[in-house]
């Protein structure tokens, strides 16, 4: 069965309002060892915080984040993805989009966010799984041929006889 990103979502959504100041943002995020929140305006997706948002944007720039609100610094060019979709189509996303997280959605709902490693282990399981078959596959025709090799070398002395009888 291939692989599903709907599948992947472990967690529900964290989430924030976007008038949220990003010192305590930050702070919620550190508390329950999240990478990132989704950013909420009137019950409404709005953006997405990362840690790399609070680096490059907030730190970085010399910004203090008590006087900053998500909505300032947020992600806002948001790539989603259906919870029905590939692993592989989520990869390409990520890749055609340079972005490391998706917004899984199913009926217009926001489900999860799912991350380029999720994915990627994800991929890679499934991958496993497969060569584990292959492989199966190719051990029961080795031990088949090596079957049929020994049978006709246990038969080889009758088979020089008869072929000698056959030539005289």
């Amino acid at each position: 069965m291939a692989c599903r990103v709907g599948k992947l979502i472990s967690e529900p959504v964290s989430s924030l309002d976007s008038d949220t100041d990003i010192l305590t943002a930050s702070r919620f995020m550190a508390d329950n060892n999240l990478g990132s929140l989704v950013v909420m305006d009137k019950q409404q997706v709005s953006g997405l915080f990362t840690e790399r948002d609070l680096l490059v944007r907030v730190v970085g720039a010399g910004q203090e984040p008590a006087a900053l609100k998500l909505s300032d610094v947020c992600t806002k060019n948001l790539v989603s993805v259906h919870y029905d979709s590939s692993c592989a189509n989520a990869i390409k996303l990520m890749r055609s989009n340079k972005c490391r997280r998706l917004l899984i959605y199913k009926n217009d709902e926001l489900q999860g966010l799912v991350n380029i490693s999720d994915v990627a282990h994800a991929l890679a399981d499934h991958s496993s799984g497969k060569n584990m078959l292959v492989n199966f596959v190719g051990g029961v025709t080795l031990v088949v041929v090596l079957m049929v090799i020994g049978v006709l070398i246990s038969h080889f002395p009758d088979m020089l006889q008869l072929a000698g009888h056959t030539m005289d």
